[in-house]
């Protein structure tokens, strides 16, 4: 239970202070009868604390709040707040006060003060709105909480505040004007902003009557928050503007009794067709249809408005000029709240010249210009129906990815023309073993794809296969001759292998790079097994890109020793992983898988920035020319800020240029002869040394090679199996590497040197170093740093 509420009592004076009328809670509070109030002066009830305030005349004690006590009948004086205010919405008359009387007991002035019955107090805090009554001075007399929480003010606060200055400064007059007409006329209703003491604003709809309590004249009202309703009206306008103001045009209908009838429609909507919405209000949409045209997505519309779903069509209308248009329509229902569909609303968009660019470039967007075979977009849709069609009928179908062996060395050879004939030859000898219903397509390049439809057996589409294969590699005439082709086959089976377009063709895929690795021109197909093959390299791609921030990653460096003084004056630094649960493994395992990934990049970061610290100590043990070599990958090389990182790099370590060398090999040279030599140059200026590694292996010419700033080159490791051994081969082929070298001002340096009779060969044919076991293996830099600190020499 509440405690019972204290009394607000309420006297209304004239100017000379007389008392004219009162409220019960004035003779409860005081314990006067309505005898001891009548035609008696304030001063004779209450007492001022400050005797000038009660001297002072009405209208100057008005709007003021002065302490003092009411004078009860027991005699005992009860101290009190008094509050003095005009009474503003007395609708003329003689001048009149109203007197607030509040006793100062440290309890908060009642909201219910005239109001005894506490199921009425329920009722009223029970309210789901605001409640309030008003006094002719503008103040309130009753009020519930909800009031007390929109206006942000205590009780205290609450009848010391004339009503007005609840709302905003632009507002008040409206809202003393609706006060007054409801003194004057009775009920009232009107819509308002309560504005809290802290700022908050409070949307309300207030219903306001006259009454009386007791003798005094009041107004009492409910204020219902409708914040929600401003939002959704002004979100409704927001919409009604965008509605009207849209490129798009925009239709809505009435649905009534089965039938569908024109509402409203936009200005684009008018300009679009030619009708105004007055001449086709009320009539069916469907009367700018072409009959006979588009007839399965009409069917397709009616059927979704009967079942009130939405649905999106391209379709066919007419204009009112008569002119046939495309258009994308987007229809949707709209329901009632009772969820039920009143309406339709469409959205038009004019796709006709987008339709006819499309017919335009549709054969350019879907093949390959050069062969005039299905390119990869054509191909992805006809691989989308095809497994549809086998998922659906139980069907088996195949794709086969080829790529051709060698192709960059044909267009090398024999120039890029001789290239184009070979790949017309290859689209024709791959049309001519499909059927009309297969598609074949070229990815790009070399790359070439069938997808089979409608298989017997796997058998079937093992022997389609090997046909293909066996006429790929006949001989093609190009450029006055005849050069021999072939192509790694990759096949993967669908549903068998994978009911989506991704996981058809990434099957396919990694079966064809399975026939690469098994030596080329060999038809591979998908198995569980090589899923197993490649699922391991997808966790040791994920695992290699951890490595390198988990320090997994160590760098070990083979000396390079000079064969005039046999004295260490370099070391190639070599990655090695550590891996958590394979342990060491060599580069040969991880570098191919970073190469593919990109992860090469980052990881070539790391092994130049482990070898800058390295040569940073080992000048400080005062080996100041010492060089180490790195490898470098090709997309290290074609990246655009690479000599700029590097530059940043040795000066972060202090580290001289000349002490870094770069290793990049001769394939990657000659793929891309003006971009390597563009970056070669960078380098060269930034004053780090060059050198072809694994030289001999590859293609370049000696008018290509002569190009290149290159310092060294690497006699590739595979030319000195059998030197020493009586392999004539090979060391005619060494003895012409060094020559050539040596003529074209580079030095020349030998890997994988292991026996006394290789490095014998060397020396007596002018080789300037060597690396390899035959001395030492790769060492850590701590030991490296003891090997060059004791000047260790190659033994005679």
């Amino acid at each position: 239970m509440n405690p019972s509420p204290l009394p607000l009592a309420v006297f209304v004076v004239g100017e000379d202070g007389v008392v004219i009328t009162w409220n019960k809670a004035c003779e409860k509070l005081a314990g006067l009868t309505p005898r001891d109030i009548q035609g008696q002066a304030l001063d004779r009830i209450l007492a001022f604390d400050q005797p000038g305030d009660a001297s002072l005349p009405m209208a100057a004690r008005a709007d003021s709040e002065f302490s003092g006590s009411l004078r009860c009948a027991d005699g005992k004086a009860l101290p009190v707040r008094i509050t003095i205010a005009p009474q503003s919405f007395d609708n003329g008359g003689p001048r009149a006060y109203s007197v607030i009387v509040v006793p100062r007991t440290g309890i908060a002035p009642p909201r219910y003060a005239l109001i005894q019955d506490l199921a009425i107090e329920e009722i009223i805090e029970g309210l789901p709105c605001v409640f309030y009554v008003i006094d002719q001075s503008g103040h309130l007399l009753l009020w519930n909480r909800q009031l007390e929480t929109a206006l942000e003010r205590t009780s205290q606060e609450m009848t010391r505040t004339d009503v007005q200055y609840f709302f905003d400064e632009a507002e008040r007059p409206f809202i003393v004007q609706r006060i007054l007409d409801t003194f004057a006329d009775g009920p009232t209703m009107h819509e308002a902003d309560l504005v809290g003491k802290h700022g908050k604003r409070t949307p309300y709809l207030f219903h306001c009557a006259r009454t009386s309590l007791g003798d005094l004249p009041c107004i009492f009202g409910t204020g219902l928050d409708i914040s929600k309703r401003k939002q959704a009206e002004r979100d409704l306008r927001v919409r009604e503007r965008a509605i009207f103001s849209s490129v798009n045009a925009i239709l809505i209908t009435c649905r009534e009794g089965g039938e569908n009838r024109i509402e409203y429609v936009n200005p684009a909507f008018e300009q679009l067709t030619g009708y105004m919405l007055a001449e086709i209000k009320g009539r069916d949409p469907r009367f700018m249809r072409i009959e006979g045209c588009d007839a399965d997505e009409q069917r397709r519309i009616d059927h979704a408005l009967q079942r009130c779903e939405s649905v999106r069509a391209v379709i066919r209308n007419r204009r009112k000029n008569g002119e046939v248009f495309w258009n994308e329509l987007r229809i949707d229902p709209v329901a009632s709240l009772e969820n039920q569909v009143t309406h339709f609303v469409a959205v038009i968009n004019d796709i006709t010249e987008a339709r006819h660019y499309e017919r335009r470039l549709h054969h350019l967007a879907h093949h390959d210009p050069l062969t005039g075979l299905a390119n990869r977009t054509l191909l992805q849709e006809q691989l989308r129906h095809a497994i549809d069609d086998a998922v659906q009928d139980a069907t088996l179908g195949a794709l086969a990815f080829l790529d051709l062996d060698n192709f960059k060395y044909i267009n090398d050879s024999f120039g890029h023309d001789a290239g184009d004939t070979v790949l017309h030859a290859i689209a024709d000898r791959l049309r001519a073993n499909v059927r009309e219903d297969d598609t074949v397509a070229r990815m790009g390049g070399d790359e070439f794809v069938v997808v089979i439809r409608d298989q017997p057996s796997v058998t079937h589409v093992g022997d389609m296969m090997e046909r293909i294969r066996h006429a790929i590699e006949q001989p093609i005439l190009a450029a006055g001759q005849e050069i021999a082709s072939g192509a790694s086959i990759g096949v993967s089976l669908f549903p068998r292998d994978g009911d989506t377009l991704d996981r058809v063709m990434r099957a396919a895929d990694a079966a064809m790079y399975h026939a690469k690795t098994l030596g080329k021109n060999n038809c591979q197909f998908y198995s569980e097994e090589l899923n197993r093959v490649v699922h391991q390299h997808l966790q040791l791609e994920a695992s290699l890109g951890r490595a390198i921030g988990n320090g997994e990653l160590r760098l070990g460096y083979q000396p390079k020793v000079d064969l005039r003084s046999g004295k260490v004056v370099g070391a190639e630094a070599l990655v090695r992983w550590h891996h958590p649960e394979h342990g060491l493994m060599a580069p040969e395992r991880f570098i191919p898988v970073a190469e593919e990934t990109g992860l090469i990049v980052p990881l070539g970061e790391w092994v130049i920035d482990e070898a800058c610290g390295a040569l940073r100590a080992l000048d400080g043990i005062g080996m100041e020319g010492f060089v180490i070599s790195v490898n470098l990958s090709a997309r290290q090389l074609r990246q655009r800020q690479f000599v700029d990182l590097l530059a940043a790099t040795l000066q972060r370590h202090g580290v001289r240029p000349a002490s870094l060398e770069l290793e990049v090999t001769e394939s990657q040279l000659m793929d891309h002869r003006d971009d390597a030599l563009q970056a070669l140059a960078g380098l060269k200026a930034l004053g780090v040394r060059l050198s072809i590694d694994d030289f001999g292996t590859g293609y370049s010419s000696l008018s290509h090679l002569q190009k290149f700033p290159v310092d060294y080159i690497k006699i590739d490791r595979s030319f000195l199996h059998h030197v020493g051994d009586g392999g004539d081969d090979d060391a005619v082929i060494t003895r012409a590497i060094i020559a050539l070298g040596h003529n074209l001002k580079l030095k020349v340096i030998a890997e994988g040197v292991e026996t006394r009779e290789q490095l014998a060969f060397l020396r007596d044919h002018g080789c300037d170093e060597m690396q390899g076991f035959y001395f030492s293996p790769p060492v850590s830099q701590k030991r490296l740093e003891r090997m060059v600190g004791n000047d260790a020499r190659l033994a005679d």
